[in-house]
């Protein structure tokens, strides 16, 4: 009884404490808050964010178990009950589905006269398109399109009048219609790890009515899409949900695994008898006779190919060459296959020849940087036409990086068809994410693999002869990086350019960069995400300086981008490029505003330290423009003094690491000194530097073409298959 008493009174005693500390925190905060009144907004923001995070974390959990619910059910064998479509024209139940009153989910109707920006004009057509039912009947897919489809046809010429738009309006509503206005949202929800994976069906009408919940609550605004995308996104998939399902497939790589042919007409009837009962869905749209083809016959025979065994088995070699290609179609045609009435009878129905022939066609599967803007996403894009012009088909994945890429990681939506795949992204941060971030399941049986890697030193890191145990062979784009590659990798490594063209390009003035007309301007462009100190700008600033002064006729223009993310360095640039007639243009252009910057400008100059490939250097030299460059790296493979300006250098250590190199790697220090006498000399001798520009052009034409990469890439497949046939016996 007294240790009883004993152990109460402590509790109580303990308790009592707790309580009294509480509150002098409390007291302590309240007269913080008071003493620091400028401060009480950071503080309401600081609650209001804390109760949004809570709130997001407790829909998110609500969500995870109703998806946990449904696997256990549909394990315990219990069917799945048939989902309730979302109604997205009817006020109470987005109201419903959201939870949330109609303020919070849509804005108010919106009138001709009130169409004043992209966003009133995307409002306006989301109103015209949830109340007007004769609209959605005679243009069902008017929200896929652009201004040159039949419901922008109509706009432009009956529509405005009936509709009410004044010439500003319509420009306004048509520019929505060819923005890709789902676009960004699309991609927002691809990459939300949290989400996509939880509920990959979300924008079919099996998952809808939960997913408009949480994006509805969660996901609009800063940073993420506003709500007008967010509309424009499951309008747009409602009015096509055979569409959404089969581009849902496309990126869920578990699906894929579940049925690798599952968008083919020989495998996808499967896979919607598994979806409908997976996941309670009916309709029209879950009937796979009524989809189109995904997917050429030729790619669909491959990706049913590599997912049966039997049919493996039974034509071993048939993609080997077209009478065995032949000998597999006829087999498909025949009872002997086993496949379904409908499907055999689309195998009998193809043109035999021309299908065999498209089989054994030599095909690669590219995986890389095609929606982040970078030399890695030119190396792939040349390397995809290099490889197109000389024959050989490509199918694509896109690597996704972050929330800066371009929305359009949905077009790239290409399975591991081929027997190659090039990984066209560097070892290092995302090499072994690749097929993730793809959102591709890795084929079985693997493919051969072959990485294709960029750096800059004479030496690799240590990390990447681990990362070369997953592939098996590397290519790079020059000797320069061959020669580090050889000495670390046990497996082959070859240098294959990917071939550099000049995309077509609107010509502008240098005004319209920002720039002095009727002034000689030297260019240099890189990217701040590419270590500033090995790119040099401020190496290069310095040989500008010593070379000219404010009062002449010159000017040097830095172009970079995402400066923002660097702002220290930036600053640095900025310090160092004072009182001399030099611009930094801190930006992203597009390609086509890239390619007419370098071509309003006279001359390009690259005083970098280090370089695995130089692709600007290339393009201005494609462009006729004479080129300053150091003496070293990867651009020695493609220039020489025949065809350039080279500046002599010094190899000295980094000193100090420099991520992601390391303090023991060697690099150039280009003479600044020479740099500044050549620039010099092409600006008082112009004519003599327009001499330079053209057999720059004349080589770079010769040697650097994508017809050229095309040829020597085709050939080393052609090694690869060769090899492995002899392999396997």
């Amino acid at each position: 009884m007294l240790v009883s008493r004993t152990l109460t009174a402590t509790f109580s005693s303990v308790m009592a404490e707790q309580i009294l500390r509480r509150y002098v925190r409390r007291v302590a905060k309240g007269a913080w808050w008071l003493a620091t009144p400028w401060r009480i907004g950071e503080r309401l923001d600081f609650l209001r964010q804390r109760a949004e995070a809570q709130a997001r974390a407790t829909e998110f959990a609500l969500l995870v178990d109703a998806e946990r619910m449904r696997r256990a059910a549909r394990e315990s064998g219990i069917p799945i009950p048939a989902v309730e479509p979302l109604d997205l024209f009817d006020d109470a139940a987005v109201c419903n589905a959201g939870g949330l009153p109609l303020e919070k989910i849509l804005w108010p109707p919106v009138a001709p006269q009130d169409v004043t920006d992209r966003w009133s004009a995307a409002r306006f057509l989301i109103d015209q398109w949830r109340k007007r039912s004769d609209l959605r009947s005679l243009y069902p897919l008017a929200l896929e399109g652009n201004r040159h489809t039949d419901f922008g046809h109509w706009l432009q010429n009956e529509g405005a009048g009936e509709l009410h738009l004044g010439e500003v309006a319509l420009a306004l509503t048509l520019d929505v219609l060819d923005a890709g206005m789902a676009d960004r949202a699309r991609q927002s929800l691809l990459a939300n790890q949290m989400v996509a994976p939880v509920w990959p069906h979300g924008l079919t009408p099996a998952g809808m009515p939960r997913l408009f919940r949480w994006l509805m609550r969660h996901s609009a605004g800063e940073p993420g899409p506003r709500h007008e995308e967010l509309w424009w996104l499951f309008l747009q998939a409602a009015q096509n949900p055979a569409r959404e399902l089969m581009l849902a497939y496309s990126f869920t790589p578990a699906w894929q695994e579940l049925h690798p042919d599952g968008l083919t007409v020989i495998g996808r009837e499967a896979f919607c008898a598994w979806f409908a009962s997976e996941y309670g869905a009916s309709g029209g749209w879950v009937d796979s006779s009524t989809w189109p083809d995904w997917e050429n016959p030729a790619l669909q025979i491959r990706t049913a190919y590599w997912a049966r065994d039997t049919w493996r088995a039974a034509h071993p070699d048939a993609l080997a060459d077209e009478d065995r290609a032949r000998a597999l179609l006829d087999w498909l045609s025949s009872p002997a296959a086993r496949l379904s009435d409908a499907a055999r009878i689309w195998c009998a129905r193809l043109d035999a020849g021309a299908v065999a022939r498209e089989l054994v066609r030599p095909g690669v599967n590219m995986i890389g940087h095609f929606c982040y803007a970078s030399g890695l996403r030119v190396s792939a894009e040349s390397m995809v036409e290099a490889m197109g012009r000389v024959g050989v088909s490509t199918s694509l994945r896109d690597v996704w990086t972050d929330a800066k890429d371009d929305p359009h990681h949905v077009d790239f939506r290409g399975m591991e068809v081929h027997d190659v795949t090039v990984l066209h992204t560097q070892p290092e941060p995302f090499f072994d994410e690749a097929y993730r971030r793809a959102h591709l399941f890795e084929r079985h049986p693997r493919t051969y693999r072959i990485g294709y890697w960029y750096w800059e030193f004479d030496t690799i890191p240590d990390s990447w002869v681990d990362h070369a145990e997953k592939v098996d062979e590397v290519w790079t784009a020059t000797e320069f990086v061959a020669r580090g590659l050889r000495d670390r990798l046990s497996i082959p490594v070859r240098t294959l350019f990917p071939g550099v063209k000049l995309a077509p390009y609107t010509s502008r003035s240098k005004s319209y960069f920002g720039l002095r007309e009727g002034v000689f301007t030297f260019l240099f462009t890189f990217h701040m995400m590419s270590v500033m100190e090995r790119k040099n700008p401020k190496g290069l600033i310095s040989a500008f300086k010593e070379a000219f002064g404010e009062a002449d006729g010159a000017q040097l223009v830095l172009k970079t981008s995402f400066g923002d993310r660097h702002p220290a360095q930036m600053q640095e640039l900025r310090d160092a490029a004072a009182n001399a007639n030099i611009t930094i243009i801190d930006q992203v252009l597009s390609p086509d505003e890239v390619l007419s910057l370098m071509d309003a400008c006279d001359a390009y100059v690259s005083l970098h330290r280090s370089e695995g490939l130089g692709l600007t250097m290339a393009e201005a030299m494609l462009m006729g423009k004479p080129v300053i460059a150091t003496n070293f790296s990867g651009n020695v493979d493609f220039m020489d003094e025949s065809n350039s300006l080279l500046v002599p250098y010094e190899l000295v250590k980094l000193g100090k690491p420099i991520p992601p190199y390391d303090a023991d790697l060697e690099w150039a220090e280009p003479s600044i000194g020479h740099a500044a006498q050549l620039m010099r000399r092409v600006y008082d001798n112009q004519a003599w530097a327009r001499e330079v520009g053209a057999r720059g052009k004349a080589s770079a034409e010769a040697n650097l073409s994508l017809e050229a990469a095309g040829r020597r890439i085709a050939g080393r497949l052609e090694e690869i298959r060769s090899l492995r046939r002899r392999a396997t016996g």
